[in-house]
């Protein structure tokens, strides 16, 4: 089993011996810079494989038309707000075998909320260097692509859910305790006054 370092350092003769990733990515991004950014990136993770970049969900749904993709970056900060979240649904229902990777410029939580209720199945934070951002794309060879902030931010979504959750049993153990001696005494003095002699 191979071993990896926790951050290994980036050369780009180090990045040429990564294992392929995808066959086809489209990188949806309407930030010319970033999106060069994100093709050069991709380009040396995966030398030869085939980078398309889309800067509105139009051309990014044409592309996916004409072209294969198994990995699909999705800005979420795309204008008008709501159509990368769109985008991202309808991918993931037309090509459920693509991976999609959500992008934003922070790890603002309402935008992580919405990408993974979309369908996401990674996520980018695109304030990271370029060898933060290479070294969570290599999680893609066995996982999911998610930049440890976020993964924070799930982590804690889950407690409060857990620790909800376990309120909302609590509540209904207390309820139904509160019916039952409700009850009891109820049923006993309608039995009683059944055992009565007219």
């Amino acid at each position: 089993m191979p071993v990896f370092d926790p951050m290994p350092t980036y050369t780009a003769s180090r990045m040429y011996r990564e294992p392929k990733l995808f066959f086809g990515a489209l990188v949806v991004e309407s930030n010319p810079a970033v999106a060069h950014r994100m093709k050069r990136i991709l380009g040396l993770l995966a030398p030869g494989r085939r980078v398309v970049l889309a800067p509105t969900c139009e051309e990014a749904n044409a592309m996916l038309a004409a072209l294969p993709f198994d990995l699909v970056f999705v800005d979420m900060q795309l204008y008008p707000i709501g159509d990368a979240a769109a985008l991202i649904a309808d991918i993931r229902a037309k090509l459920p075998r693509t991976q999609v990777i959500a992008m934003s410029d922070t790890d603002e939580r309402g935008l992580v909320i919405s990408a993974f209720a979309s369908g996401a199945t990674g996520y980018l934070v695109r304030d990271a260097d370029d060898a933060e951002i290479a070294h969570t794309l290599r999680s893609l060879a066995t996982g999911i692509a998610l930049d440890p902030r976020v993964a924070g931010h799930l982590l804690a979504m889950l407690a409060e859910t857990f620790a909800q959750s376990s309120a909302d049993l609590q509540a209904q153990d207390d309820f139904s305790a509160c019916r039952k001696l409700e009850l009891r005494p109820r049923a006993t003095a309608e039995g009683t006054r059944h055992d009565l002699p007219d």
